[in-house]
């Protein structure tokens, strides 16, 4: 038995088995999502960097984000996987080219994006209750934590270590997130989502708070941070507030941004 299910990325249906026994997850967001709803004993392989929930650090994983390792795919022969657009797009096509069921899911360009995700692949996998019940507790998480609007919002600048500074504009989950608490992203008003900021720009945009998220944060990486900043000629930033996430946190797609970052975020920067 199978069912045909729509995916608006390829804008074409896909035919899925049911029931469903062998997922492959090649994206760490969508990874989350299906354990959260209860399917995680059907997954068989990960990408290297899913580890959340933690069981899912438990699972074989059988590459990293763009390079996948065929013979051990072939050999699981999955009923579905699941990537998602932008980085992966060429190994999505390659996995289709060689036959497999592949399920590319948006990236999140807001907060909205991400309880979409739960909806979508609660729908490819039949989770349809589960995927409701997620869906409405993440929405109760994040009415609590909205921030009434304030005359004088907090400027807040944030930057990623992924292989150099890169910080991020409007279609993005961690703008909107900023934005949901009260405050404003320096760069909300630029259009692309990821790119290297110019170091002039952030001086005259003149943040309250600096968010930087290393890949893993460390005395080393914190210590770095500042030496780099005065590198940049970036001194006037020195003197503002610093605040360090734990690494691959803010940048995390998945529910626990939700459920977790966010949470974070709102306790220690703005409260």
């Amino acid at each position: 038995m199978s069912i045909r299910v729509y995916n608006p990325l390829q804008d074409d249906y896909i035919r899925i088995p049911k029931p469903i026994t062998k997922i492959v997850s090649l994206d760490p967001a969508s990874t989350e999502i299906i354990f959260l709803l209860g399917l995680g004993d059907k997954v068989k392989a990960t990408d290297a960097f899913s580890y959340r929930p933690e069981e899912a650090r438990r699972t074989l994983k059988v590459g990293s984000y763009t390079h996948v390792n065929m013979d051990i795919l072939e050999q699981i022969n999955p009923d579905i996987i699941f990537t998602t657009a932008g980085a992966q797009k060429e190994l999505t096509r390659k996995l289709i080219g060689l036959g497999f069921n592949v399920y590319p899911l948006p990236v999140p360009t807001n907060i909205a994006g991400i309880l979409n995700n739960v909806l979508l692949i609660g729908n490819v996998l039949g989770a349809y209750q589960n995927a409701r019940e997620l869906y409405y507790n993440l929405y109760t998480i994040i009415n609590e934590l909205k921030v009434g609007r304030f005359k004088n919002k907090l400027k807040v600048y944030v930057e990623l270590d992924l292989g150099g500074p890169i910080t991020l504009g409007f279609p993005t989950h961690i703008s909107d997130g900023i934005s949901l608490l009260g405050s404003i992203n320096i760069f909300d008003d630029v259009s692309e989502a990821y790119f290297t900021p110019n170091d002039d720009e952030i001086l005259k945009r003149n943040p309250d708070i600096l968010i930087y998220e290393p890949k893993k944060l460390t005395d080393y990486e914190k210590e770095r941070f500042y030496s780099i900043l005065q590198q940049r000629g970036l001194f006037q930033l020195l003197s503002k507030r610093i605040i360090f996430t734990k690494g691959d946190y803010l940048a995390h797609m998945g529910p626990s941004f939700i459920t977790d970052a966010l949470i974070w975020l709102k306790s220690v920067v703005f409260s």
